[in-house]
């Protein structure tokens, strides 16, 4: 695989699994031999950002030795040459995490198993938000569109969608200047997205989104798309008013936050009652088709009674959501840390990276690995953790410290900086926990017998004993927590660490304390004391294939493949190394959008 003068660099660990990273060349290649054999990631600078793990020792190794071992997940197994391997932590059972059925498969599939083959103009593959607006859009340009859904309905665990430049936002009177914004989502990415996709997004969100209302007022349902005002993130980032939320007026009554479940049922709704779109469930994407000049022409499908093909004389669009579903395929592609530590709150099955296998093995290209991640702060270790009543009330108020008894982080920091920190609490410094007193347990009416008894919650006459139960240094506890009282003694309380906001009103304590108190932090001093785990919180994946700014999927070389689209999370271009949550609904914004744009493209060439 290299030559004997070659070496890379191993991490001596106790056990480990190996991230591909071409070496190099930047240009990622792929061949039809084996399973996606000649598939190489670009991303140099992978090399050091995969390695966030605890480090006992490092040497040199020859690449060949790297290397050598063969590899029990398929994923890591993609390469003919010219690739070096970086030893990382290895993850294991993920007993939070939900594997679903991979449809994609690696073979060929005889002509004996095709059963038969249907036609249309344009064939989407995911019922999602990016699939249903797609299909949607394309059946309103008069299009015979086919969509179909490999579980009984399409993703929907969101809560609202961004955009710049619609009805809504015009009616809210909020002004958003769009280059303010695709700077803020470079800057978000760290200026690795692509400047096209990201102008794409902004430049047709609004269409797209007045599209979905437009599509929502066809259906039974009253939803009402409105531009939220949202207070200023802080800390140095930026807020763009481009969230819209969605209320439900009718016909069930719903005020929880999570609302994506109702827009969904109601576009499938409309979907569904078109003559010239045929929704197909329980039917999976299997392989892309070609013809002999390269051009995807439909693709290979599953249901219950077998395979069939589906000819798409105006293109394919791939959207297939990420890969969350998929433990092998996260175990290759990611960061260790960014799915040992969280907890997944996503109860969906069918993310399993369909559309990211079926682009690349007809050659797309795809984002450098490790993949960008979607984690949010406020997460649970496990299932009896996250019924803790005391976690809104204690996330709201309290210090995190680490396992050697220190805080590490911004508590308050917007929700992707937070769970970068809790991961690297866990993977370097032994667990995170927040620290809190009688005062705060006593704004908390219901029971928790059983959560000191699972040991989400810990107690300690003193802090002293408190440490002795979580097993982390009592000096170094009791310094962490004099500090942090001490800034509330400064006027005005000053967080000189992290800059924590320690005095604006926070609706939580508000909440829970009657109106007693409403800053936005609290000293430890009413002893006993208590700790509480946490953890990030895992959605999804949001890395995927290279497209350009009319979401045609891109090869190695940066040419178009004629017939191919991709949108939502299996698309790639946007994000890097964290999903910016300071950015609110961008992702569904960017599904939705990149399903009317490649709907729109392939039926009007615009």
């Amino acid at each position: 695989m290299a030559d004997g003068k070659s070496v890379a660099i191993a991490v001596y660990l106790q056990t480990s699994t190996e991230l591909p990273v071409k070496r190099e060349e930047t240009a990622m290649q792929i061949t039809r031999r084996g399973f996606l054999k000649g598939a190489v990631f670009s991303g140099t600078a992978a090399a050091a950002a995969a390695v966030g793990v605890t480090v006992p020792g490092t040497a040199l190794a020859a690449a060949d030795e790297a290397a050598s071992a063969p590899s029990a997940n398929p994923y890591l197994d993609l390469y003919d040459g010219g690739v070096s391997y970086l030893p990382v932590r290895e993850v294991g059972e993920k007993p939070t995490f939900r594997n679903g059925k991979v449809a994609f498969e690696d073979r060929e599939i005889g002509a004996d198993e095709i059963q038969r083959v249907d036609s249309c103009d344009f064939l989407v593959i995911g019922a999602g938000v990016c699939g249903i607006v797609g299909s949607l859009k394309a059946a309103d340009e008069g299009a015979k569109v086919i969509c179909v859904e490999k579980t009984s309905r399409g993703r929907s665990t969101w809560e609202s969608i961004g955009g710049y430049g619609t009805k809504a936002q015009e009616a809210s009177g909020n002004e958003v200047d769009p280059a303010r914004f695709a700077d803020a989502i470079l800057r978000g990415s760290f200026f690795r997205a692509l400047p096209e996709v990201v102008w794409s997004y902004i430049n047709n969100s609004g269409a797209a989104l007045d599209f979905v209302q437009d599509m929502l007022n066809e259906s039974e349902y009253d939803i009402e798309l409105y531009n939220t005002t949202q207070p200023e993130t802080g800390y140095d980032l930026v807020t763009i008013q481009a969230e819209h939320k969605f209320k439900i007026n009718g016909p069930v009554e719903w005020t929880a936050h999570m609302t994506g479940m109702f827009p969904m049922a109601a576009l499938t709704s409309v979907a569904n009652s078109w003559d010239n779109l045929d929704l197909r469930l329980y039917t999976a994407g299997v392989q892309l088709t070609q013809d002999e000049a390269g051009r995807v022409t439909g693709a290979i499908v599953k249901d219950e009674g077998g395979y069939y093909q589906i000819d798409a004389a105006k293109g394919v669009l791939l959207a297939t959501g990420g890969y969350h579903n998929n433990l092998k395929m996260m175990e290759a592609w990611l960061r260790p840390e960014d799915f040992a530590v969280p907890y997944q709150e996503d109860a969906s099955f069918g993310d399993t990276g369909d559309g990211h296998m079926m682009g690349l093995k007809v050659g797309a290209n795809m984002d450098p690995i490790p993949h960008c991640a979607m984690i949010f702060g406020g997460g649970y270790p496990d299932e009896e953790s996250r019924r803790c009543p005391a976690k809104q009330i204690v996330r709201a108020v309290a210090p995190l410290v680490d396992g050697r008894g220190r805080r590490f982080c911004n508590e308050a920091h917007q929700k992707e900086c937070v769970a970068n920190a809790l991961n690297a609490a866990y993977t370097f410094n032994g667990g995170a926990w927040f620290v809190f007193d009688q005062d705060v347990k006593d704004t908390i009416k219901a029971p928790m017998d059983e959560f000191f008894e699972n040991g989400t919650i810990a107690q300690g006459e003193t802090l002293e004993d408190l440490a002795a139960e979580l097993g982390i240094p009592a000096e170094a506890l009791v310094a962490t927590i004099d500090t942090w009282n001490g800034y509330f003694e400064m006027d005005p309380p000053t967080d000189l660490a992290f800059r924590r906001d320690l005095v604006s009103i926070n609706p939580v304590v508000k909440a829970f304390t009657d109106g007693k108190v409403q800053a936005g932090a609290l000293p430890v001093k009413k002893a006993p004391f208590y700790s509480m785990t946490c953890s990030s919180t895992f959605l999804t994946t949001v890395s995927g294939l290279i497209v350009d700014e009319w979401c045609r999927v891109l090869d190695t070389k940066g040419d178009v493949i004629e017939g191919l689209y991709a949108g939502g999370n299996v698309s790639g271009g946007m994000y890097s190394d964290v999903y910016p949550r300071h950015l609110p609904s961008t992702s569904v914004g960017r599904a939705a959008t990149f399903g009317f744009v490649a709907a729109r493209h392939a039926l009007e060439g615009e």
